[in-house]
């Protein structure tokens, strides 16, 4: 890093984002203007009169400007404790009572929605290109129309935001050449100029150098604050073309990589514990599927392993044909220990998004979001996440064992597996049909917002051809996602069922039902045995992972009988998201037929339960990659803690590149890593004063570890710990 870096570094690390404290009262200032006016004109006219306002702030030595006035401190901000701790239940939505009854009893939760804006239509035409679109649009419409007002209305607001950002790029643009003029540097005043000249132009018109097209990088991503999209894929022909041009050099490319990526991370700010609305992504195919990795890439790689900053969270897209260098870079990266960056395998995802109803070209161009949900970028609203349903519920209701939900079940009737699988499935058809409900109460009223959320309307393809909002179902694809958590468990709890009381006879299925009602007071031998004696999964055991795929399996055929409201399909995920699901899910499930005590926490995403992979990382990963990933196209990550002394040498990278590639090859989706032993983690729940930048994968995210709850710690220190000697991919 040069001292310009460096600086921006520190102060970023010194700094806490805040909202404009302006935007409220200049929000209602313009509501008071527009009284009469409709509803989404008075939206458009509201955020359009906050852009012409609102505080512009330019840094001393910024590259890269288009910030908020944050809060500077004398030190390094510390970060806080993060998630809920403590079983939050519905809030929000207004469900019926008998939907809200399955959130109160943590069945059900909801989560937070992702997206990714169209940066290619950005980056081609700008937002006077959107405009044009636009008035095109409206000059379609049918008149006679029953939809007239409302679709021109719509349309009207959209080209209302447009300007009004145009607008807050063009003050930049002032602002920087009025700061030119205040006595600085000849240096400086040459850069402020060319920073008021790169805001003219952007996002106004396309970029025309990489200067140009890192500032229209930041200020996209400002206009939609959530997921940078595949950066170097947008970035590489302005990078290729100025390189050729002789108008740039590697190190001040590097260095507007650097201030880019500083600006992603003063977004969220260092106080934050999780990086859930920048998830960067980089690598992946062409839309005619070859190999995407260049240049660029590898310069955002450099960079990330350089300022060692916990966000962006960075994701590699990963193929067969993604180069030896690309993967062994992206793993040498991990020695900067932030947790990034995580990997994803092309040839599942583009599939399972193909098996869904996208096309193989835009299937091709996704993107992640938040912790690691799958996104067609800039064409979905694909409900990433919707909310959670947890599975050993599931089970625990089909025993009689939740009380205010009632089975109707007589236990004594079910004399064999196949009838019991049989009670299962119908709770999980219960299940879903609530999940249903709860999701077309919150996407109506997502619907009734004005315009559909104005801003992502514009940034999203086809919502102006469809003169439609992005929460209405105007983009091009829809989804609605549910995330299902604690699988391992429900798959363990099956097989020792089918176990214990089908075969060996050693329990009925009451006297099961009996026993977890006690939390398995008395029983501590036979919960050892469960634990320690019967087949887990993880274990690359076909038996347990044929029930796994058939779990699966039926949860998605079950939901997809159902119609979101935005129209589309109901896709699952696995991954328990920011809000550590499979914590606070475990924290309100009684005990379960696992070997669960009541409390523990639950399977974290797509791995095995805590401890109970015990045949090596090999097992874990044939596991994983026998399910069915062409179901679940959207947010699942699978956790690995191995050794880090494997990242001391060359030796060790290659041998965690050929691991990532033999999991790809084999079937697997996704992989990230944890690179500290148990003794280190153990030593940091002590003495959290001595590990301040010890940062951790906790589900599709890294956070620093001394900033997470004790129980969250403790699932994280409960993971298997792996070698990768002798084992073979």
């Amino acid at each position: 890093m040069n001292e310009r870096i460096t600086a921006m570094r520190e102060r970023a690390l010194r700094s806490i984002h805040q909202s404009d404290p302006r935007i409220g009262d200049l929000r209602k200032e313009s509501m008071e203007q527009t009284a009469g006016e409709p509803s989404v004109i008075r939206e458009a006219k509201a955020i359009a009169h906050c852009y012409q306002n609102q505080t512009l702030v330019i840094s001393d030595g910024e590259l890269i400007v288009g910030d908020t006035p944050r809060l500077q401190m004398d030190s390094k901000v510390q970060p806080v404790i993060f998630g809920r701790q403590g079983w939050a239940g519905i809030s929000g939505w207004q469900v019926p009572d008998y939907v809200h009854l399955l959130f109160k009893e943590g069945v059900l939760s909801w989560a937070g929605n992702h997206k990714t804006l169209d940066y290619d239509t950005i980056f081609a035409i700008g937002f006077h290109g959107l405009c044009e679109q636009i008035d095109g649009r409206i000059a379609r419409l049918d008149v006679m129309g029953p939809d007239y007002e409302e679709q021109k209305n719509f349309l009207e607001a959209l080209k209302i935001i447009a300007e009004g950002y145009i607008n807050f790029s063009d003050r930049y643009a002032d602002y920087a050449l009025e700061l030119s003029r205040n006595g600085v540097d000849p240096v400086r005043k040459n850069e402020l100029e060319a920073i008021s000249r790169n805001c003219r132009q952007v996002t106004a018109y396309r970029p025309t150098n990489f200067w140009e097209a890192c500032q229209c990088a930041w200020f996209s991503f400002f206009f939609v604050p959530d997921a940078p999209g595949r950066v170097d894929q947008y970035l590489y022909p302005f990078y290729k073309e100025d390189v050729q041009n002789g108008t740039i050099t590697r190190e001040f490319a590097k260095e507007l990589v650097s201030s880019l990526w500083i600006k992603y991370f003063e977004y969220v700010g260092a106080q934050s514990g999780v990086s859930a609305i920048n998830h960067l992504t980089l690598g992946g195919v062409m839309p005619d599927g070859s190999d995407a990795s260049n240049e660029v890439t590898q310069l955002c790689l450099e960079v990330v392993e350089d300022l060692k900053l916990l966000r962006p969270q960075v994701g590699l897209r990963c193929n067969r044909n993604t180069p030896s260098e690309i993967l062994e870079q992206a793993v040498r990266v991990m020695r900067a220990k932030t947790g990034n960056p995580d990997f994803c395998n092309d040839e599942q995802i583009v599939p399972a998004l193909i098996n869904i109803g996208v096309k193989p070209e835009d299937a091709r161009n996704f993107s992640l979001s938040g912790c690691h949900e799958v996104i067609v970028t800039g064409m979905a609203q694909m409900g990433s996440v919707e909310g959670f349903i947890n599975m050993p519920k599931i089970i625990r209701i089909a025993l009689g064992l939740e009380p205010s939900l009632k089975n109707g079940f007589d236990l004594s009737e079910i004399d064999s597996y196949d009838k019991f699988w049989k009670h299962i499935t119908d709770v999980m058809d219960s299940v879903a049909e609530y999940a249903h409900e709860a999701s077309l109460v919150r996407d109506r009223i997502s619907a009734e917002q004005p315009g559909g959320y104005l801003e992502a309307s514009l940034v999203t393809r086809d919502c102006i051809e469809n003169a439609r909002g992005f929460t209405q179902g105007g983009a091009r694809y829809n989804y609605c996602n549910w995330d299902i958590i604690g699988i391992a468990n429900l798959v363990d709890s099956l097989i020792a069922i089918r176990k214990m009381v089908f075969e060996d006879k050693i329990l009925s299925l009451q006297q099961l039902a009996d026993v977890l009602a006690s939390d398995w007071e008395g029983h501590e031998q036979l919960r050892i045995q469960i634990t320690n004696q019967f087949p887990h999964f993880g274990n690359n055991d076909d038996e347990v992972d044929k029930v796994a795929s058939q779990v699966i399996e039926t949860f998605s055929s079950i939901l997809k009988r159902r119609i979101p409201y935005r129209g589309g399909e109901y896709i699952l995920g696995t991954t328990a998201g920011g809000e550590n699901m499979h914590v606070e899910f475990g924290r309100i499930t009684g005990a379960t037929p696992d070997g669960r005590k009541s409390g523990m926490t639950l399977a974290d995403s797509i791995g095995s339960a805590q401890g109970r992979d015990r045949q090596g990382i090999t097992a874990v990963l044939n596991s994983v990659a026998k399910l069915p990933h062409k179901l679940l196209p959207t947010a699942t990550t699978l956790n690995v803690k191995i050794d880090p002394k494997l990242l001391d040498d060359e030796d060790g990278i290659e041998k965690i590149a050929a691991l990532i590639r033999g999991h790809f090859s084999s079937g697997g989706q996704q992989i990230q890593f944890n690179f500290y032993n148990r003794e280190m983690l153990l030593d940091a729940k002590k003495h959290p004063e001595k590990y301040g930048s010890l940062m951790v994968r906790v589900a599709g995210y890294s956070a620093p570890f001394v900033s997470l709850w004790d129980d969250l710690q403790d699932e994280i220190i409960a993971r298997t710990e792996h070698s990768l000697l002798g084992s073979s991919v």
